[in-house]
């Protein structure tokens, strides 16, 4: 076989920035592809609740995550100081819950660091799966679920 017959290896690279939208959806479409073709189905959906200024309408705070297979999982829940211990939280949380079984969903997870809130997901009804220690030391990272059936 000749050089000009053998294929070439591909170009590996890392992007330091923002990403090319063509390049995530290269990704995101065959994983969406793959799924289907493996399960039959891929049912994945955004899920986002925000908290919102009264005055301005501008979102403040609030959680954005997914539904896929069942699941519903938590990306990112963030409130401003001003607005933690109030009760928001958990309204907040319960209605990703809820919408989480509209959507047919019977577990919910997320991550959440240590000096983050794993006793606030505790007290609201999430177990730890798993924990895995970061950088700095005393630094640990929760795996949480909980179900909702």
């Amino acid at each position: 076989m000749s050089n000009n017959d053998a294929k070439a290896a591909p170009d590996i690279t890392m992007p330091d920035g923002e990403l090319e939208p063509a390049d995530v959806a290269v990704i995101t479409d065959g994983l969406r592809a793959y799924y289907v073709n493996q399960a039959g189905f891929y049912d994945f959906r955004p899920l986002a609740v925000f908290v919102r200024d009264p005055q301005t309408g501008k979102a403040v705070g609030g959680l954005y995550g997914r539904s896929e297979f069942g699941l519903v999982y938590v990306a990112w829940l963030f409130l401003p100081e001003d607005l933690r211990r109030a009760g928001i939280g958990s309204r907040v949380l319960a209605m990703a819950e809820e919408e989480g079984r509209r959507r047919g969903c019977t577990r919910i997870a997320l991550t959440t660091l240590s000096i983050e809130a794993p006793g606030f997901y505790k007290k609201q009804g999430y177990e730890v799966a798993a924990t895995i220690d970061c950088d700095p030391p005393g630094l640990t990272r929760y795996y949480m679920v909980k179900r909702l059936v």
